[in-house]
């Protein structure tokens, strides 16, 4: 799943692929600033997470 968060400066942009990890890229323009990683215990935590506050 694919999630894009737009702010005025950058965009926010999640991928999840149902595992423990959801991978966070932040873009200004079509420049990448910023690369993270967020990971869980669990995939239900991640998963929740996921929905909670990725999906905007």
């Amino acid at each position: 799943m694919r999630a894009i968060n737009r702010y005025p400066d950058y965009k926010d942009c999640y991928e999840y692929h149902g595992s423990t990890v959801i991978e966070r890229i932040r873009k200004k323009g079509n420049v990448t600033v910023y690369h993270d990683w967020l990971i869980f215990d669990s995939v239900e935590e991640a998963s929740d997470y996921y929905n909670d506050n990725c999906l905007v």
